[in-house]
């Protein structure tokens, strides 16, 4: 009996840490429609008729890998919620350690001021976070995490754009969380739960806006190697000053490929750029946002025209 409870803990924890990957395509199980009762998900339960809502979908519209990705939209029968609550979820056929575990994604969303977005690892059972990471509609990326026993949602430095494809990781470790966007590590904290992920949820808080969900890996990242950490994002690049009146002046040891300047409604404006000097002149006084693309990627940040 000794020797068959070993394979079978073996066993089980092969499938315990097994890997996978959903892109929302017809080989996978999926076809273009609403996403409830698709491959293991649902949309949002209503508590009344329809029990589902209908309008969280499989689309081709967009697709960061493939044809085909889930897309979370409005819901006009319903209100703007208080939190990010009306999307697809995933319901895990094994759950993720919260001590032990990686998710990424591709994330699209289609403009700022509408809906506030949202990634949440659950604790169905409980109704509990594990981790929450959210793309407020102003722009900011903030992070769910416990600051003296109390669940808080952290700002992080990091800034998000309209229409552009973004990378998010979540690994989960015995002694901390990692968040990283495109590869880069912006927010180390904890778990908001010692419980084990069976759900996982991409939301909105169901104002206006749209966002596509694809290119979903589970428990594939654990053990990836040559992840740029925060502090070397950080000696890569710094942008001064700011607030700024004429010129924005780049710190970076990497050549900058190409810069684009955002204002705060998403709209672009041209940016003048001579080796590391941004000319900003012409920008009337207010909030910015901007994208900075080298050979290792992309970098966005805030600043304030004077």
């Amino acid at each position: 009996m000794k020797k068959y409870y070993s394979i079978a803990c073996i066993l089980s924890s092969i499938c315990f840490f097994a890997q996978q990957t959903v892109s929302f395509e017809s080989n996978e199980g999926f076809n273009i429609g609403s996403i409830n009762g698709q491959a293991g998900w649902i949309s949002t339960p209503t508590g009344g008729i329809p029990e589902n809502v209908t309008h969280q979908t499989i689309s081709s519209d967009k697709a960061s890998d493939g044809s085909s990705s889930l897309k979370i939209v409005k819901e006009n029968t319903y209100g703007t919620q208080s939190d990010p609550v009306i999307g697809g979820f995933y319901n895990l056929s094994t759950p993720l350690a919260y001590n032990n575990f990686s998710v990424s994604f591709d994330i699209n969303i289609s403009q700022l001021n509408g809906s506030d977005f949202g990634f949440q690892g659950v604790s169905s059972i409980d109704d509990q976070f594990v981790v929450r990471l959210d793309f407020n509609k102003t722009g900011l990326v903030k992070i769910l995490n416990i600051i003296a026993g109390v669940q808080n949602l952290i700002s992080t430095s990091s800034v998000w754009l309209p229409n552009t494809w973004y990378r998010f990781k979540i690994v989960g470790t015995a002694s901390q969380v990692r968040y990283y966007l495109n590869n880069i590590l912006i927010y180390t904290g904890v778990a908001a739960g010692s419980l084990n992920i069976d759900q996982l949820r991409f939301v909105h808080n169901n104002a206006l806006g749209l966002a596509y969900i694809d290119n979903i890996k589970i428990n594939s990242e654990l053990q990836i190697l040559g992840i740029k950490d925060s502090e070397t994002s950080a000696k890569e690049m710094t942008i001064y000053p700011n607030p700024a009146s004429d010129y924005l002046k780049i710190h970076t040891d990497i050549k900058i490929d190409k810069a684009e300047i955002f204002d705060m409604n998403g709209r672009r404006t041209d940016a003048d750029i001579n080796g590391n000097q941004i000319d900003i002149r012409n920008l009337n006084p207010g909030n910015y946002m901007i994208s900075i693309e080298t050979k290792v990627g992309k970098s966005t940040g805030k600043f304030i025209k004077k």
